[in-house]
């Protein structure tokens, strides 16, 4: 499956799996807005429909939110973490 070449151009998934796109308005005829407004038009924003966030996601093929191969990183240490206190405390007690 190819990835969708006008969706790759305006949006973006960061690390965590939020979409982020820029906000509408702020091309041209901006002469009539204030410069408040402008500089607001500049921040790109977060998407927040979830279920229109998760299609932009498969169509960028990127990670989906919680899941990959940061997540599975994590895991695998605090697993690897847990079983090492468990070792931890079968041995003897730590001398103060």
């Amino acid at each position: 499956m190819k990835t969708h070449k006008g969706t790759k151009r305006r949006f973006k998934v960061t690390a965590t799996g939020k979409v982020v796109h820029k906000r509408c308005g702020s091309s041209h005829l901006n002469s009539h807005m204030s410069g408040k407004r402008i500089r607001k038009l500049r921040k790109p924003v977060v998407l927040q429909n979830k279920a229109v966030a998760a299609k932009l996601r498969r169509a960028l093929q990127r990670r989906e939110a919680g899941h990959g191969r940061f997540a599975t990183a994590l895991a695998a240490a605090a697993a690897a973490q847990a079983e090492q206190q468990a070792e931890g405390e079968g041995a003897a007690p730590p001398v103060e």
